[in-house]
């Protein structure tokens, strides 16, 4: 059967910084996912309260392919996302969470303890500080959460049960219909393969493997430990941003001016950045042309202006000298 014949949705990735990828997925792609995470869940559902947008695949899948699939009504908070949700004593509630939203959960520690169950799904990025606060809190009772690993492109790869405890394991567990692509051990780039991989528009059939951003160490032939990420991507609150495209578009708008964008740990949204520069515009400037050229992209946390950009021989940024350069001077505006 002809791709043309065969029901399919298009999704684009959340790349902000760049120009979204659309990726196509059928209907038995999206539907055998959702069976998949419906057995990963676990346990009976009652209702589903999502704070993740459903024009992308994580959203569409836990807020309105899953709800149709277990047949139980479901609560949109993706356009309210400081609205708390209400957790009734006789209702088992899933909710489908963004980085932020664990920020919300810390103040309803009675209510999560009290109902019959909840089970939080959490993807998009690192896990926060809040996070663990609410996991320690309830540990013990009928809260649970489960972390997705994935990707537009991938759909779900790998899960697990998120820990109190940052010691606790980091062990990623595949997804039944997925395989490891890569090479049996070592550090590598996390390249799978698998039946529910998206094709773009230009391909006529999804491809036989696809190669994430991900660093990990394989675990067996199921399992894998993740490392850290292979590319200078990062997500705020589930939105991609690349550093690099941040840096050449400043560079386009403000010639004289040499910039570095920073990853950071943020307590809030998981991942964010810091932006440092050199060459003389003041921080609103930077600001101001940042919108200009990548309108929509998260603002930097910090602007900051240092002296110079400190490098090594080979041209790479010395983050710890240019730390202490920044030291030097007064704080920029933050984001």
């Amino acid at each position: 059967m002809s791709t043309a014949a065969v029901a399919q949705t298009a999704f684009a990735t959340s790349g902000q910084s760049g120009r979204p990828d659309v990726w196509w997925r059928t209907q038995e792609q999206l539907q055998a996912e959702v069976e998949l995470l419906a057995q990963v869940i676990g346990g009976p559902v009652d209702r589903v309260v999502t704070y993740a947008p459903t024009e992308h695949l994580y959203g569409h899948l836990f807020g309105v392919l899953l709800p149709q699939h277990l047949g139980v009504p479901v609560r949109h908070l993706w356009q309210s996302p400081l609205e708390p949700p209400s957790l009734p004593d006789d209702e088992r509630t899933l909710l489908v969470c963004l980085p932020a939203t664990w920020v919300l959960l810390r103040s309803l520690l009675g209510r999560l303890r009290a109902a019959p169950a909840v089970t939080a799904v959490h993807s998009s990025g690192p896990i926060t500080r809040h996070t663990r606060q609410v996991l320690r809190e309830v540990a013990g009772g009928a809260f649970q959460a489960v972390e997705i690993l994935g990707s537009t492109e991938t759909g779900a790869v790998a899960h697990r049960r998120l820990a109190p405890r940052p010691a606790a394991p980091t062990t990623w567990t595949l997804f039944d219909d997925v395989t490891l692509a890569g090479g049996a051990t070592g550090e590598q780039p996390l390249r799978v393969a698998g039946p529910r991989l998206a094709r773009t528009p230009s391909q006529p059939r999804p491809p036989a493997t696809h190669t994430m951003e991900d660093l990990v160490r394989p675990v067996g032939s199921r399992q894998f430990d993740l490392v850290g990420r292979s590319s200078r991507m990062i997500k705020v609150n589930g939105r991609r941003v690349r550093l690099e495209d941040i840096e050449d578009s400043l560079r386009s708008e403000l010639p004289t001016a040499e910039v570095v964008c920073v990853p950071r740990v943020d307590d809030v949204r998981a991942e964010h950045y810091d932006l440092y520069y050199a060459g003389g515009p003041s921080p609103e400037t930077v600001h101001s042309a940042l919108r200009a050229a990548l309108p929509g992209v998260p603002p930097p946390r910090l602007v900051q202006a240092v002296g110079h950009i400190p490098r090594g021989v080979t041209g790479k940024v010395r983050l710890d000298r240019l730390l202490a350069e920044a030291r030097k001077e007064p704080a920029g505006r933050d984001g």
